[in-house]
């Protein structure tokens, strides 16, 4: 297994391939930060893991505080704490680590994103509208079984950043978003140069951020309008009549901070 270095390294170990009753989605790993604790969880949309008491996942191996080549599959019951307005939730991490610790004497390898990947709406507002965008998982269930790795897949916002798409703390993407992509990170990278919006090009420079997590893709039918329709979490077939347009709205990432809200509300009251 590779020791990941750079960025774009270090993001394959930062999602997993969540795998229900219903098809497959994306989780990533993050941690939450109250003072000097650290509360890391697994996030993904609602739609993914509805009606899912137990999910499969499967799990790097580390040692030393790197990944090995072996892996750990399993099933396990999280408690998915929701968002109380948009298609998030999330589930501690931590348990399944020291579950898999107890059960396997394993260490369970995986790199989290964090709270300072969350960029304020002034930081936004230094971005073009149109910005090169990476989106970290799953599409239609496709990954590098072997190593137990993601894809990457590129594409432009849409939508200005720092702006909420039609007043809802959204976004929009212009890439091709597939079924099993629902939950995927959805992020800002550069690496090595990038112009900004003065025109000035940065050399030698990384640029990252996590935008938001990608839930939802519009579609047209016969008539012309345009619908919003849930990333579905597995291939169907549906009528030619409907269809994708290679675009993706994505929940903001400010989002997930308020979700730190649930999470904090649940540690405080002992229900952890």
């Amino acid at each position: 297994m590779i020791n990941p270095q750079s960025l774009t390294e270090r993001l394959l170990f930062s999602t997993i391939k969540i795998n229900t009753n219903n098809g497959s989605g994306t989780g990533f790993l993050f941690h939450f930060k109250d003072g000097e604790n650290e509360y890391p969880v697994i996030i993904t949309n609602k739609h993914v893991v509805e009606g899912s008491d137990v999910v499969n996942l499967s799990l790097h191996i580390g040692e030393k505080g790197k990944p090995t080549n072996d892996n750990l599959i399993i099933n396990y019951p999280f408690h998915w704490i929701k968002h109380p307005k948009y298609d998030l939730c999330c589930a501690f991490f931590n348990p399944l680590v020291e579950w898999c610790k107890t059960q396997f004497g394993k260490d369970i390898f995986y790199i989290p994103f964090q709270e300072d990947d969350i960029w304020s709406n002034a930081q936004l507002n230094d971005l073009k509208t149109m910005e090169d965008i990476v989106m970290i998982g799953y599409p239609t269930g496709l990954w590098d079984e072997a190593h137990n790795l993601p894809l990457f897949r590129k594409g432009v916002t849409s939508s200005h950043p720092a702006l909420n798409f039609n007043g809802k703390s959204e976004g929009v993407i212009d890439a091709a978003c597939f079924p099993g992509s629902s939950g995927s990170p959805v992020c800002i990278l550069n690496e090595g140069s990038y112009v900004d919006k003065f025109n000035n090009t940065k050399m030698g420079m990384v640029r990252f951020s996590l935008l938001g997590v990608l839930y939802a893709g519009p579609i047209y039918d016969a008539q012309g309008n345009i619908n919003i329709r849930e990333i579905p979490t597995k291939q169907e077939a549906f009528s030619s009549t409907h269809i994708m347009i290679n675009l993706g709205y994505y929940i903001k990432a400010s989002e997930i901070l308020e979700l730190k809200k649930e999470v904090l509300n649940i540690v405080k009251s002992g229900n952890k």
